[in-house]
């Protein structure tokens, strides 16, 4: 089954997999699923015990995964996939360049982006928040970052579109999905790596301000990024500080809008933003599942899984355990301390972690200032992403009203 964004409006598919996920815990920390051919890490304990083990459990999945040549090409710098001592290197390298200090940095021009996009709405009372705000924020700002010129970024919204939208898999999807979804988005990937090659090699030429500058002049015990790594590293910037922060705020605005409440106490108290985001975080991961390559036969949860099996880290499930977390089927926006798995955990934490939560923070509080009130109309018009690629809303029609 393909699911498009007209197949997937008209339920709550937000409301279904907390659910779904809650389900699959009870089943115990580990099992097998026999329609996927995948092992599955369920509690809390267990998921970052296999995220904290590269040695046991390998982030380098080509031997499992389909190939693509162009796609190989592509994610030379990304350090996702990658396990000791290569990943400590290029994480280094590129923690150098993109430090906390230029994140926190960032806040003034968040906020002037945010400021423009909602201008273009204000004389509407309903619009799509996905299409007004969440989806151009992050991807102004990661351009912007990287020095790209303005009347570019359009060409990253049309590259982040292709890439994450999923619509050639369905809901469970197996190899040969993987490698039709592959061949589909090649074109998409090989535009990308073109241009960004020649970006990154005019700003070797006249370096200016900027992330790619900075990842250029970065060095580590003599060994700087080559031009295909920087492309592979951009390719994930685009991830880790996009698409997370778009299905964040879709997801914080339903989340909400169904916990009747939630929204005016945050309005009261909006110290109480950043705590509410790491709830969402929690309730709903926009990448539920992490996969691991079992390097050697290891016994997890009672069960003896042999080398090379494929394991999902399921982040969804994790974060619902009791034993970790108080009423954990509660959404409850006051939860401290928190300690969901949504950003990973050990060496491969979500680099784009700190961006997500600023970008996140910085929008829902500009909302708030900006209308006093945020509804969704109809739940039968939420369209939503394919849950297979990432868990957030494709298109959300809201209806405001001002002070």
């Amino acid at each position: 089954m393909v699911i498009s964004s007209q197949e997937t409006g008209g339920h709550l598919l937000l409301e279904e997999l907390p659910d779904r996920w809650r389900r699959l815990r009870e089943t115990g920390p580990v099992r097998y699923d026999e329609r996927q051919g995948v092992w599955q890490a369920l509690d809390h304990e267990t998921v970052s015990t296999v995220l904290g083990d590269p040695a046991a459990y390998s982030s380098e999945l080509s031997a499992l995964a389909p190939t693509q040549s162009d796609f190989e090409t592509f994610t030379q710098g990304n350090f996702v996939g990658m396990d000791p001592p290569r990943h400590r290197t290029l994480r280094t390298l590129v923690s150098q360049a993109f430090t906390p200090r230029v994140v926190q940095g960032l806040g003034p021009r968040i906020e002037a982006v945010c400021a423009r996009l909602l201008d273009a709405v204000a004389d509407r009372d309903r619009f799509d928040l996905v299409d007004a705000l969440a989806y151009p924020l992050p991807i102004i700002v990661i351009a912007e970052l990287l020095g790209i010129p303005a009347e570019e970024h359009p060409l990253f919204q049309e590259w982040a579109s292709v890439l994450f939208g999923g619509d050639q898999l369905g809901e469970a999807p197996d190899m040969a999905d993987l490698e039709r979804a592959l061949d589909a988005i090649a074109p998409t990937v090989r535009e990308m790596n073109a241009y960004m090659l020649e970006y990154i090699r005019a700003r070797r030429a006249a370096p200016g301000d900027d992330l790619t500058s900075r990842l250029i002049a970065a060095e580590v015990d003599g060994v700087r990024l080559e031009d295909q790594e920087m492309v592979g590293f951009v390719a994930l910037l685009l991830v880790a500080g996009h698409i997370t922060t778009t299905a964040l705020l879709g997801n914080a605005v339903v989340t909400f809008d169904r916990h009747p409440g939630t929204d005016a106490a945050l309005r009261a108290d909006p110290a109480r933003i950043p705590a509410a985001v790491e709830e969402v975080l929690r309730w709903l991961p926009p990448f539920p599942e992490l996969g691991r390559r079992v390097t050697r036969p290891v016994v997890l949860g009672g069960h003896a899984i042999p080398e090379d099996s494929l394991l999902m880290a399921h982040l969804g499930a994790a974060n619902r355990d009791p034993a970790r977390f108080t009423a954990p089927d509660l959404l409850d926006v006051t939860r401290s301390p928190n300690p969901h798995l949504t950003f990973g955990h050990g060496i491969h934490f979500c680099f784009g972690a700190p961006l997500a939560r600023l970008e996140a923070r910085i929008a829902l509080r500009m909302m708030h200032e900006r209308f006093r009130m945020v509804a969704i109309p109809s739940c039968e018009d939420i369209a939503y992403q394919n849950p297979a690629v990432i868990v957030g809303v494709r298109h959300l029609p809201v209806e405001v009203r001002r002070p």
